[in-house]
């Protein structure tokens, strides 16, 4: 039955059935073909699927994103950016990268931060005179970090699915995802030295004092949802609300950028993108049911520990496993259908949980970077008008940086379960 569910499976998807109903599809399938089986158990897991607390932090860090960038913060922030790094070698790249990493511990989604800040800083660093297709590069590699980063919507699904702590995988994200960016800017700067980029004009304190003081509302939000969690005044769920009236609040009073006739689009965007994950997420249970009646992490466990019987050698195939899954899928996707089977392996190899939802969660991020079907590359692509080719050359490089802070966080465990111990002890 396993193999005939696993060829079902395959099968839908080359046939390009979407995601969540291949998931459904290949649960039904096995119902029909096992017997003794009601149907309604597939309704039944479906609801269960969505029917959870932790699950409503996902619309609302949505539209908290959406609200944000109706707002028009982008522009402050870049500014920000330029102002600090504007007189160093390969500024406008370092300036870039920070506008990625702070708009990603507001938006949490890629693919919303590359075309946010690649829309301003692209065109700029081409004008500038910086390579076009280096300019989309690390732009793109840079908006990784906001799935990385808290709050996180991947992290968010690890955490329901493997009934890990959400708050102990935000603090988890961090050091990767600051690893990534520091480690694009060191690239950026020596890039600059040696292709001889040119500097930005110098700016006086006052202008880097104003510039500041614009960006202060929107660099205080993930101040905000981190410190409440840490600070036990309210759960990841309860911070996803207030980061929404935060950002309505901001969004209107502050940045003057959200008015009322455009609220019904800004939900309606974040009510699709929602309705998009949370089917996802509740035909992904049904699944995942089949999944351990047949037993499957078991199965795998002695596949792999016949290769390795070590926790480390385990999690290094595990990362080349998930790294060729990153490349046809997107990471929600992708972590439904792994998470299941991850979940309990890393619970009889004695793995931490936290650190394999930061080591799977980075991994599949860089498939959204990894060409030929990365959403992020295409979204690139579309704000600097060159090829998918082009881009897919100069995006190497910090997908190799990428790769390095993946084995790294791989190979020393308290890169990511440090700060859960230390701000969430047991």
């Amino acid at each position: 039955m396993l193999t005939v569910f696993v060829l079902a499976f395959i099968v839908l998807l080359v046939l390009g059935i979407p995601i969540a109903i291949a998931l459904g599809g290949t649960a039904l399938a096995y119902l029909f073909l096992k017997g003794g089986l009601s149907l309604t158990l597939l309704v039944q897991t479906t609801f269960a699927g969505m029917a959870s607390f932790p699950l409503l932090a996902i619309p609302l860090f949505m539209l908290a994103g959406a609200l944000m960038n109706e707002s028009g913060i982008t522009k402050d922030l870049v500014s920000f950016a330029r102002l600090l790094f504007g007189r160093i070698s390969g500024g406008l790249g370092l300036a870039t990268i920070l506008a990625c990493a702070v708009f990603a511990a507001i938006s949490g989604s890629a693919v919303a931060t590359v075309v946010a800040v690649g829309a301003v800083m692209i065109p700029a660093m081409k004008e500038a005179g910086y390579d076009e297709d280096v300019s989309a590069a690390v732009t793109a590699t840079a908006s990784c970090m906001g799935p990385v980063i808290p709050p996180s919507i991947p992290f968010i699904i690890y955490g329901v699915i493997a009934n890990v702590s959400i708050g102990a995988l935000f603090l988890a994200g961090v050091v990767p995802g600051l690893m990534l960016g520091m480690g694009l800017m060191i690239y950026m700067y020596f890039l600059a030295r040696r292709r001889k980029y040119p500097l930005e004009s110098p700016q006086g304190w006052r202008d880097l004092a104003v510039g500041t003081w614009r960006a202060v509302p929107a660099l205080l939000m993930p101040v905000i949802i981190l410190g409440g969690i840490l600070g036990g005044v309210f759960t990841p769920t309860e911070a996803a609300g207030i980061a929404v009236i935060y950002a309505f609040l901001v969004g209107s009073l502050v940045y003057r950028g959200i008015r009322l006739s455009r609220l019904p689009a800004v939900l309606l965007r974040a009510g699709l993108e929602t309705a998009m994950v949370m089917l996802l997420l509740g035909l992904s249970e049904p699944f995942a049911w089949v999944v351990a009646v047949e037993q499957v992490p078991q199965r795998l466990l002695e596949a792999l520990t016949a290769v390795g019987q070590t926790p480390l050698v385990i999690l290094l195939l595990v990362n080349a496993a998930l790294i060729l899954i990153g490349i046809p899928l997107e990471t929600a996707p992708a972590l439904t259908i792994v998470t299941p089977v991850l979940a309990p392996l890393a619970v009889q190899m004695g793995i931490d949980p936290v650190h394999l939802g930061a080591v799977v969660v980075f991994n599949l991020i860089l498939g959204l970077v990894t060409p030929p079907v990365g959403a992020v590359l295409f979204s690139a692509c579309g704000i600097s008008g060159i090829s998918m080719e082009r881009l897919s050359r100069a995006v190497w490089m910090p997908f190799i940086i990428g790769l390095a802070v993946l084995l790294l966080i791989t190979l020393f465990p308290p890169l990511t379960t440090l700060l859960p111990r230390v701000f969430m002890p047991a």
